[in-house]
């Protein structure tokens, strides 16, 4: 059958999630330590929950999907 369809979340609901503050977020984000987030519309983006639930299960060795 279809596909589940993900969740996307708001920035406020992955600080949550995370406990990460908000520069942190960020930074790690730049720095390919954490997911990026995705345009939903002009000037909104948010993150996929299912991305998030990945980078919980080991912050420290979480890699974006397709990188070795």
């Amino acid at each position: 059958m279809g596909k589940t369809l993900d969740r996307f979340l708001r920035e406020a609901e992955v600080l949550e999630a995370t406990s990460l503050a908000r520069s942190t977020l960020w930074r790690e984000v730049k720095a390919e330590r954490f997911p990026p987030p995705v345009p939903i519309t002009a000037g909104r983006v948010g993150w996929r929950a299912s991305e998030v639930a990945h980078w919980q299960q080991n912050p420290t060795k979480w890699k974006p999907q397709g990188a070795a």
